[in-house]
């Protein structure tokens, strides 16, 4: 097992947040193990945004992938690379109605996760993934928390958060 040192401070602080958000983790580990797959859960110091992420676990922002909520008619989930961004004239076409960013409250409202943690896993949302991600050897989305994510295979992702591939970042 790899491990990291924090300060006793850090390490409340990590404590508080792994608290928070320990059901969601659980339900991020469900969603994985219902698939059978056979994956590793990354246990990192919090990240609440990919520059962060990528500086703490090493992991190319490019497979970093962003679980962004929008609203729209009804809420959608856009899986995203962590070195672009989704564009809402493209998902605006794709869904055939105007959209914007959910706030934190619409957020945890339509996903149950918070900000610089929403998993793509159980989702009662529509869950649309930026297709370059297929071409990607292994991803890390956040499973459940700004201190957990998940290393998977993008076919794997894209079934287990049964997401549809479509062409949406800038």
């Amino acid at each position: 097992m790899k491990c990291f040192e924090q300060s006793p401070e850090a390490l409340e602080k990590f404590l508080d947040f792994l608290d928070e958000d320990i059901e969601n983790v659980k339900r991020a580990v469900k969603a994985v193990e219902s698939e059978g797959l056979d994956t590793d859960f990354v246990v990192h110091a919090k990240s609440e945004t990919v520059e962060e992420s990528a500086k703490h676990t090493g992991v190319k922002k490019g497979e970093i992938v962003k679980t962004l909520v929008f609203i729209g008619e009804r809420p959608v989930a856009v899986l995203c690379p962590g070195d672009t961004s989704v564009s809402e004239e493209k998902l605006e076409e794709i869904l055939g109605t105007d959209v914007r960013m959910a706030n934190p409250e619409e957020v945890k409202e339509a996903t149950g996760y918070v900000v610089g943690g929403v998993s793509p896993f159980d989702l009662d949302i529509k869950v649309l993934m930026e297709k370059t991600i297929l071409e990607k050897e292994e991803v890390r989305p956040a499973a459940g928390s700004r201190v957990v994510g998940v290393n998977l295979d993008p076919e794997a992702l894209k079934r287990v958060s049964d997401a549809e591939a479509v062409d949406v970042s800038r």
